[in-house]
C-alpha cells in the first residue's frame, strides 16, 4: 500500500533585517533564562556544601562530648589528639565561659555565634559574618557541666558564599534590565500587529472560536473583496464616496454623512444652505475629517442630537429641531440612519433632513382657521339657543300684557322661570366648555365625587343605585370641582334619557378597578343613541334628544381628557346607554 506524501509549506528568505528582528529577542531571552538558571543552581550547590560542612562539625562535636569522662579536664593537646582536623576545640563551663587550659579561645564568648542560645543538642553554624572562613559545631557535655565547641576550616566556602551574595544581585539586576529592554523591543515589534488588529476590530468582530491570526486574515480578505467591488466606481473611491456621489446632487433634501466617530464625510449644497454653513470642499484623504461639533458649532441642539446618536450607535426617527439661519429660525424635520455592514457593525450615519418651516406655518394657519370655524359654530349655537329662549320669553310676556288679571299669569311666570333656567344653563355650559379653567390638582376620592353628583337637585329626586366597595380606595389626582361637574352632566343626561321613555328604574353609577385602571360608569334605561349621532356626540351642540343643548357631554369629555382619561359611550344589552370614564394607572394615588 502506498502511503500519502506530506509536504511542509515553503517560506521564502526572510532577509537579514527580519532574521535579526526575530533572533535577537530569542537570544536575549535564552541568555536571561540560562544565567538565571545557572545562578540558582550555583546557589543551591553552595547551600548543599554548607549544610554538609555544618553536619560534619555538629557530628564531631557530639562524638567528642560523648568521649569525655564526666570529671575529666583534658588539656589542649589532648583535645587536639581527639580532633586532629579541627582548627580549635574549646570547653566551657555551664555559663559558657572558657575553661582554663582547654585551649586557646578565638572569641571571648565561645557561644557568641549561637546568639546567646545554649544548645540542648549538637548544632553547627557558619560560615558567615560572625564566622569568617570557619564552621563551628556545638554540643552539651554530660551532666550539664558545660559545652564543647569545635571549629572546622571553611575558608574557600566562605569566600564563595560572599561572592555569591554579590553575584546574585548583579545577575538579577542585569537580567531585569535585559527583560525590560526585551519587553520594550517586543512592544515596538508587535506595534504594527496590534494596529492591524485594532483596525480589523473597528470593521467587525471575530466569529466564535476564531483566533487573532484567523480573524486578521479574514478581515484582510474582506477588505480586498470590498476594494474589488468598489474598484469600478473610480480610483480611490469607497462605498461612502459612491453614496455621496450618487445621492448628493440628486436629492431635494439635505444630506449629512458621518463616519462611526461622528466626523463629517459629506454635506450636500442644499443641506449646507439650510444649516447656514459653508458647503465643505471635496474631502482630502490625507487629512482627518472634521468632527460634527465643529461644523454645527452654531446649532447646539442638532449637534447634541447627532452626538447622542453616534454614542448610542443607532438612528433617530422623525425628529424636529429648530436651527438658526441668517434669514431667521428654520424648523427642520430629520431622520438619522445607522449604516451597517453585512455583519451588523456600524459603518457610519446618514442624516436626511428637510425644511418644514413653510409647512408648519401653513399648518398653524389651518389650525387657526379651524379654531375660528369652531368658535363661529359655538357662537351660532349659543345665538340660536338665545334667540329661541328670548322668543319664548317675549311670547309669555305678551300674553301677560293682554290678560294681566287672569289666573294663567302664575303659569306663565313659571314657564318664564323655567326658560330662564334653561338659558342660564346654556350660558354656563358654553362658558365652561370654552374655558374649563386651570385644573387645581389635589387628591380626589371618586366614590365621594359620585355620591355628591348623585345628590344634585337637577336630578329632581331620581334615585341613583351606587355600586361601590367601601373597603377599596378610588383616589386619583385631579380637580375636584371639574370632576364633579363632569359626573353631574353624565347623570343629568342619563336622567333626561329615562324621562323620554318614562322608565322608573333607578340610574346606575359604579366605581371599580379594571386591571391597573380606574373606571367610573353611569348607566340608564333610555332609548340609547344611534351610531350616526354617537360619532359626533362629543362635539358642541350635538344632541340625540329633542330640546337638548348638546354641551353636557362635550364638557364632560373635555374635563376627562384634561385629566388624562378617556370617555366612551356603549349600548346596554337590555336597552339604554352606559357612559364609561377610564383613568390610567399613572393618575391613581
Amino acid at each position: 500500500m502506498k502511503l500519502p506524501r506530506f509536504s511542509l509549506p515553503r517560506f521564502g528568505p526572510l532577509g537579514l533585517r527580519r532574521e535579526l528582528l526575530i533572533l535577537l529577542p530569542v537570544a536575549v531571552l535564552v541568555l536571561v533564562l540560562a544565567s538565571t538558571f545557572t545562578l540558582l543552581a550555583y546557589r543551591s550547590a553552595l547551600q548543599l556544601l554548607t549544610e554538609e560542612r555544618q553536619l560534619e562539625a555538629a557530628e564531631l562535636a557530639r562524638r567528642l562530648a560523648e568521649q569525655l569522662p564526666d570529671d575529666a579536664r583534658p588539656t589542649a593537646a589532648e583535645l587536639r589528639r581527639l580532633a586532629p582536623t579541627a582548627r580549635q576545640v574549646v570547653l566551657t563551663d555551664a555559663r559558657g565561659r572558657p575553661l582554663p587550659g582547654s585551649g586557646p579561645a578565638v572569641d571571648p564568648d565561645p557561644l557568641a555565634p549561637l546568639g546567646g542560645r545554649r544548645p540542648a543538642a549538637a548544632v553547627a553554624v557558619g560560615p558567615g559574618p560572625a564566622l569568617a572562613g570557619a564552621v563551628a559545631g556545638f554540643a552539651p557535655l554530660a551532666g550539664g557541666r558545660g559545652y564543647l565547641r569545635v571549629d572546622l576550616g571553611a575558608a574557600q566556602l566562605g569566600r564563595q558564599l560572599r561572592g555569591l551574595r554579590v553575584l546574585f544581585w548583579v545577575v538579577l539586576g542585569v537580567n531585569g534590565g535585559l527583560t525590560l529592554l526585551l519587553l520594550w523591543f517586543l512592544g515596538r515589534l508587535l506595534g504594527p500587529w496590534e494596529e492591524l488588529l485594532a483596525a480589523a476590530r473597528r470593521s467587525g468582530q471575530p466569529d466564535a472560536g476564531e483566533d487573532e491570526v484567523a480573524f486578521l486574515i479574514s478581515s484582510v480578505r474582506r477588505a480586498l473583496a470590498d476594494h474589488g467591488r468598489t474598484a469600478g466606481a473610480g480610483p480611490g473611491e469607497d462605498d461612502i464616496a459612491v453614496l455621496q456621489r450618487a445621492l448628493g446632487s440628486s436629492l431635494e433634501s439635505g444630506l449629512l454623512l458621518l463616519d462611526r466617530q461622528g466626523r463629517v464625510l459629506a454635506l450636500n449644497r442644499l443641506g449646507a444652505e439650510w444649516l447656514g454653513v459653508a458647503a465643505p470642499a471635496e474631502p482630502d484623504r490625507r487629512q482627518e475629517p472634521a468632527p460634527v461639533e465643529r461644523l454645527l458649532a452654531a446649532q447646539p441642539e442638532l449637534s447634541a442630537l447627532l452626538r447622542r446618536a453616534v454614542r448610542q450607535g443607532r438612528g433617530v426617527r422623525r425628529q424636529e429641531v429648530t436651527v438658526r439661519h441668517p434669514a431667521g429660525e428654520l424648523t427642520l424635520g430629520l431622520s438619522v440612519h445607522a449604516l451597517t455592514r453585512d455583519d451588523g457593525a456600524v459603518r457610519g450615519f446618514l442624516m436626511l433632513f428637510a425644511d418644514l418651516t413653510e409647512s408648519r406655518r401653513q399648518a398653524e394657519e389651518k389650525r387657526l382657521a379651524s379654531s375660528l370655524d369652531q368658535l363661529g359654530e359655538l357662537a351660532a349655537g349659543v345665538a340660536h339657543e338665545l334667540r329661541n329662549s328670548l322668543a319664548t320669553l317675549r311670547g309669555y310676556l305678551t300674553l301677560i300684557e293682554r290678560r294681566p288679571e287672569e289666573e294663567p299669569i302664575t303659569e306663565y311666570l313659571a314657564e318664564i322661570r323655567r326658560e330662564s333656567a334653561h338659558l342660564e344653563r346654556v350660558l354656563e355650559d358654553f362658558l365652561a366648555f370654552a374655558r374649563p379653567g386651570t385644573a387645581r390638582l389635589e387628591v380626589v376620592d371618586l366614590a365621594t365625587a359620585v355620591r355628591r353628583a348623585a345628590g344634585d337637585p337637577s336630578l329632581r329626586g331620581r334615585a341613583v343605585d351606587l355600586r361601590l366597595d367601601p373597603a377599596a380606595r378610588y383616589r386619583i389626582r385631579g380637580d375636584r370641582q371639574l370632576l364633579e361637574r363632569a359626573l353631574r352632566n353624565l347623570l343629568h343626561n342619563a336622567a333626561e334619557a329615562q324621562d323620554q321613555t318614562a322608565a322608573e328604574e333607578p340610574l346606575e353609577a359604579a366605581v371599580e378597578r379594571v386591571g391597573g385602571e380606574l373606571q367610573v360608569s353611569v348607566a340608564d334605561r333610555g332609548d340609547g343613541v344611534s351610531a350616526e349621532v354617537r360619532r359626533r356626540l362629543f362635539q358642541p351642540f350635538v344632541t340625540g334628544r329633542p330640546g337638548g343643548v348638546g354641551l353636557g357631554l362635550s364638557l364632560a369629555h373635555r374635563i376627562v381628557t384634561l385629566h388624562g382619561g378617556r370617555l366612551r359611550l356603549e349600548d346596554r344589552p337590555a336597552g339604554g346607554t352606559r357612559a364609561v370614564i377610564t383613568f390610567p394607572a399613572d393618575r391613581i394615588v
